[in-house]
């Protein structure tokens, strides 16, 4: 094999740089270029008569790349042509080569991928190859940790029949399984993974929805509801505990895991007002409001949505109310899916909140995103378009709790 200086003198005319230039630009995209083709520069006599002896025929507007690299490696220059045209001084571009090695691994790592699935009884298997490199899972996995990647999911599924009618919480799964509680967080690549194969098995459900299918369960006792004034007339010790705090004038936090013990018992329509924001919660508390506040402190958590639900079934009369930003009318959605009256969360009342803040020269944040659809009020959705700007829920806690109606209380209640 020739060095670069040992490559035909003709081979290294400046004429000729354009070509050698256009061929490592294709060469460069990868692919497979015996069948390619690239405009042909316009040459000078010397590098036309260089180029055309090279070949063996005139080259044509098109110059045909696979022959190119055929005609060099007879010349002894390169054994392909990206290795020849380094030798006539144009490498590959450290991207392109980076881009190559990626698509090595990549495919590499497919093939393992495949080749892992071959074991696996569910008939979607090729499916979940496909799926997680789709969702980009694959990232800068090795060969080795696809494989690893495989067995820890393969591991995963296997513990999953038999779960008791509790289930498993995740962490403890993860744990046991993969030697991290994390593991199984969301976003993590595991996590991932399983809910691809999940996703196969059981259909095109929400993450929530597709854990509890798999018998799978967040923890129980952490993000709980937290509560004021809930005056339940059940028996339970749950509902002692609940008017307990009641007693003491103080909010309580209730877990999924204490709910589940119950439900709680309430008078049917018992008027209670359900927030977005912990914030009412404690204003409640410091007032002493004579009706029930529950915060969803943002998104419903499991013990938030088991709290609504009991106290929708035992009949109570529930009015939601959040942040006039787009999360805070995506949540409401949520909530009036769940049961829940929305409660001065109008356009009237947004208006009124925004003139107020105007009047006091309080400059509102904007709001860029998209604010979605308020059935409960349709001249909600564009009267929010036009404005554009977000009213947090504290700024109208004192209309809240003083107008909000009703009084669950029996007497003798603090």
């Amino acid at each position: 094999m020739t060095t670069p200086d040992e490559v035909p003198a003709s081979l290294r005319l400046p004429g000729l740089g354009p070509v050698w230039a256009a061929a490592r630009r294709r060469v460069d995209r990868g692919g497979d270029i015996s069948r390619s083709r690239i405009g042909c520069p316009e040459l000078d006599p010397a590098a036309a008569l260089a180029l055309e002896s090279l070949l063996g025929r005139p080259p044509g507007r098109r110059l045909d790349l696979g022959l190119l690299e055929g005609a060099l490696a007879d010349r002894s220059v390169g054994k392909d042509l990206s290795e020849s045209l380094g030798r006539l001084g144009y490498p590959p571009s450290i991207e392109a080569a980076r881009r190559r090695e990626t698509r090595t691994r990549i495919d590499d790592v497919k093939a393992i991928i495949r080749t892992s699935l071959v074991t696996w009884p569910e008939s979607w298997a090729p499916e979940w190859g496909t799926a997680v490199s789709r969702a980009g899972l694959l990232g800068d996995l090795t060969p080795a940790e696809a494989r690893d990647l495989v067995g820890d999911v393969r591991r995963l599924l296997d513990r999953l029949p038999g779960i008791g009618p509790d289930g498993v919480a995740r962490a403890e799964l993860a744990a046991q399984v993969l030697g991290s509680a994390h593991a199984l967080d969301r976003n993590r690549p595991h996590a991932a993974a399983l809910l691809c194969a999940l996703r196969l098995e059981f259909g095109p459900l929400c993450d929530r929805v597709l854990w509890a299918r798999a018998g799978v369960t967040s923890d129980r006792v952490s993000a709980p509801v937290l509560t004021w004034g809930l005056d339940p007339i059940g028996q339970t010790r749950l509902d002692d505990l609940v008017r307990a705090a009641l007693a003491a004038a103080v909010p309580i936090h209730l877990s999924a895991y204490a709910l589940a013990r119950g439900p709680l018992g309430v008078r049917s329509g018992s008027p209670m007002l359900v927030v977005e924001n912990p914030r009412l919660v404690e204003a409640a508390a410091e007032r002493r409001t004579p009706f029930p506040v529950i915060t969803t402190n943002g998104n419903a958590t499991r013990a938030v949505t088991t709290l609504i639900a009991q106290l929708v079934d035992g009949g109570a009369d529930l009015r939601y109310h959040g942040d006039f930003d787009a999360p805070g009318i995506g949540f409401c959605r949520r909530m009036v899916g769940l049961g829940c009256r929305p409660w001065r969360m109008d356009a009237v009342h947004y208006r009124t909140a925004v003139e107020a803040a105007e009047a006091a020269g309080v400059r509102l944040p904007r709001e860029s995103r998209r604010w979605g659809l308020t059935p409960w009020d349709p001249d909600l959705a564009p009267r929010l378009e036009q404005e554009k700007v977000i009213v947090h829920e504290e700024m109208v806690l004192d209309e809240l709790l003083t107008d909000f109606p009703g009084d669950q209380r029996g007497p003798g209640v603090p």
